[in-house]
């Protein structure tokens, strides 16, 4: 049965005679349906494209480490900052005088791990990006 609107509306979008159109429409009424059309892929073809998509959709790409450059500034801040609370850092509540002990520096371009007055506390270094010129 040829659905003489569709058939229409093929000649007019693709430019197509009307033979071509009824002759496109059978193909894809066969494809939906899943029969066998001359456009097929033999049984090797379809056994290589299995294969190369089993491939391309399971291929694990490992870990990538990111080399970053030296930050030595930060890492100057973060010393500096560690040295303090270790050796120098004192101060008063309710005069009870606290020291901070313990300091570790757990990593050297931005993090301190300390306790103070028996609490573990972090310190995180962020350094802000240059803002993007504007012109």
């Amino acid at each position: 049965m040829i659905d003489e609107a569709r058939v229409a509306f093929l000649m007019k979008k693709l430019g197509i005679s009307r033979e071509e159109a009824i002759e496109l429409e059978g193909y894809d009424d066969d494809v939906n349906h899943n029969k066998r059309t001359p456009y097929d892929l033999t049984a090797e073809q379809r056994k290589n494209v299995l294969e190369m998509t089993r491939k391309c959709e399971h291929k694990k790409s490992g870990p990538h480490k990111v080399e970053r450059k030296p930050n030595e500034t930060k890492e100057g801040i973060v010393a500096a900052v560690a040295d303090f609370l270790e050796n120098e850092c004192e101060f008063s509540i309710n005069n009870e005088l606290i020291y901070c002990g313990d300091v570790q520096i757990t990593n050297k371009n931005r993090m301190i791990h300390f306790v103070c007055n028996g609490r573990e506390y972090d310190f995180q270094l962020i350094e802000k990006r240059l803002p993007k010129n504007t012109e």
